[in-house]
């Protein structure tokens, strides 16, 4: 069970040169608000497993400038500073950190050290390659909808529909109306409806993290997956998935099958959540299946790229652990998890490479064609 250890001194590893002293600042850039930047909010405590700290300043006219090697970076409760900004641990538990620049205090920055890390499954076809594709496709809804069912409809028909089914995850975005008398609603959703931009459009059908959108109408949903469909993903994904107290970890591996800056996401999904559905006309229609109630991997309000894995080779493998919190209203024997793998663009805009599911206290292998 991960741990808090805010109120006592914690081992750390310091791996590279930062935080010279105040007095060397460079003069024409000491003012201004600073702002911790880490590239990730989680890391295994094997001591090798990485968080890299970057320092920015907003000065007054709203320019922005990396002054790292300016700044110190401080573990609360620690009299010094970390010697580097590149944290690892052996310990697990809760950090967090906070960056003096001059006389400017940062916002506290928080990182979780994690030791109960799932065992992957093994991968079996080592030199293969060929990876299925699965698109995700993401429905913007909410119990208060009243024109939802029609979408709900038409999601029903395509899951039945053997030339479609296998080629696609689907995800129930509650985020109509705030939320309001729809225990399906979460944050995560309303953070994703505004990534979307769906405001006003209920409901909506979105695919990967573009904002490619349809109707409801499944003669359209179905031209826009055959437009996406590949016959192989560009990368591949393995996972496990345990209860661990109040969160649900996730070990996550990507094979890259081609050359690419890659990320990995996992989001928190939940059955079986039963609400009244406004407009409804079938009695299914009040029973909510892949809900959306956490997403790791969520680099801002309106960004679900995922945590860094960095430029992969093709055939190189990387792994990342992911945390997902469960609510205690949410019903856990009901969650799942969805992993996503995305990557860059010729412009670098993430998109979704490929997705996969995963029970929780089970695994997934690499799906190879």
């Amino acid at each position: 069970m991960i741990k808090s250890f805010l109120s006592f001194i914690l081992p750390l590893v310091a791996l590279c040169c930062c935080g010279n002293p105040s007095e060397e600042l460079p003069v024409e850039i000491i003012t201004g608000e600073i702002t911790l930047v880490a590239d990730t909010d989680q890391i295994r405590s094997d001591g090798t497993d990485a968080v890299t700290f970057k320092v920015e300043l907003t000065g007054e006219n709203g320019t922005r400038q990396d002054v790292t090697e300016y700044a110190e970076i401080y573990v609360t409760y620690e009299r010094t500073p970390l010697a580097s900004n590149v944290f690892t641990t052996e310990t697990e538990g809760e950090y967090i950190f906070y960056a003096v620049y001059g006389l400017a205090v940062s916002e506290d920055v928080k990182v979780t050290a994690i030791n109960d890390v799932p065992e992957l499954p093994a991968d079996l076809q080592e030199g293969s390659l060929s990876f299925r594709h699965r698109m995700l496709l993401v429905q913007h809804t909410g119990a208060t909808c009243s024109n939802c069912p029609r979408m709900m409809e038409s999601l029903k028909k395509l899951s039945e529909d053997e030339a479609y089914n296998g080629l696609y995850h689907h995800v129930a975005s509650h985020s109509y109306n705030g939320g309001e008398a729809d225990p399906a609603y979460s944050e995560a959703a309303r953070d994703l409806s505004m990534a979307y931009n769906i405001s006003g459009l209920y409901p909506m059908l979105t695919f990967n993290l573009t904002t490619n959108s349809v109707g409801t109408d499944l003669t359209e949903i179905k031209a826009q997956i055959d437009l996406l469909k590949k016959d192989k993903a560009d990368a591949g994904i393995a996972a496990a998935a345990e209860l661990s107290g109040k969160d649900v970890l996730v070990n996550v591996e990507v094979k890259a099958a081609q050359a690419n800056n890659y990320r990995v996401a996992a989001w928190l999904l939940e059955d079986e959540i039963y609400a009244l559905q406004a407009g409804m006309y079938e009695s299914w229609h009040n029973t909510h299946h892949n809900a959306l109630r956490y997403a790791a991997g969520q680099i801002s309000q309106l960004s679900f790229a995922g945590e860094k894995l960095g430029s992969l080779a093709k055939g190189d493998k990387a792994s990342k652990v992911l945390v997902l919190p469960l609510e205690e209203e949410w019903v856990a024997e009901n969650c799942k998890v969805l992993v996503m793998v995305t990557a860059a663009d010729e412009n670098g805009n993430y998109d979704v490479a490929n997705c996969a599911l995963c029970q929780i206290g089970e695994t997934v292998t690499y799906d190879y064609k």
